[in-house]
């Protein structure tokens, strides 16, 4: 494990294999035993299947679809699939595509495919959607992102971290402002839970 804490992977398919796919159960099961997180980000160029390349041309529309949407198909991945299911102690984190879709991605899945759909994949999914993410997930925050206290009240504060994407385009000002601002927005308690302990606990750190 090289004393590694965490890797990066592409949500998107690679040579048509998602990642639920059979062949990368050895790779979920070395990152559970090692206590290694796994942390997925997307990206606009890369040459795989990326959702919206088959529609926009854009950056403006390449970047507004990959990120959240790649995301979204990535943890239904998961869950779906049975990843999470069979390993329990998998962590895993879905980076830089904001946290706003979440509570609408969570409630569809629990309240209109899993409440009429769950004998489909009754081997796989074996309790809501929602309680696997609340169970072995985590999401980044944007410093800036609207609506940060309705998403907490829905999905809890135990399973954000904080996302800059330093330097690119989408981060504006300087770091430590963002981090008063959000620490002015939300409780001192929340904020010590995002900035530190959920961190902590994501990446396997001791105290």
């Amino acid at each position: 494990g090289f004393g590694w804490k965490a890797v990066f992977l592409r949500p998107n398919p690679v040579r048509g294999r998602i990642l639920s796919h059979p062949s990368y159960e050895p790779f979920w099961s070395e990152c559970e035993r090692l206590n290694v997180a796994v942390a997925i980000h997307e990206g606009s160029h890369a040459r795989l299947p990326s959702t919206g390349a088959d529609r926009f041309n854009t950056r403006f529309g390449l970047h507004a679809c990959s990120h959240p949407m790649e995301q979204m198909m990535a943890m239904l991945a998961f869950m779906e699939g049975g990843v999470l299911e069979r390993h329990p102690r998998l962590r895993v984190a879905f980076m830089e595509a904001g946290c706003g879709w979440l509570p609408y991605w969570l409630w569809r899945l629990d309240e209109l495919e899993y409440k009429n759909l769950s004998w489909e994949v009754k081997d796989n999914l074996k309790m809501k959607p929602s309680e696997y993410f609340r169970r072995q997930c985590f999401i980044s925050l944007e410093p800036g992102e609207p609506y940060l206290p309705q998403i907490l009240e829905f999905v809890g504060e135990d399973n954000l971290v904080l996302g800059s994407d330093y330097p690119h385009m989408d981060h504006e000002g300087d770091m430590m402002s963002e981090l008063v601002n959000l620490e002015r927005q939300l409780s001192r308690r929340t904020a010590q839970k995002i900035l530190w302990d959920n961190p902590m606990r994501l990446y396997g750190l001791d105290a």
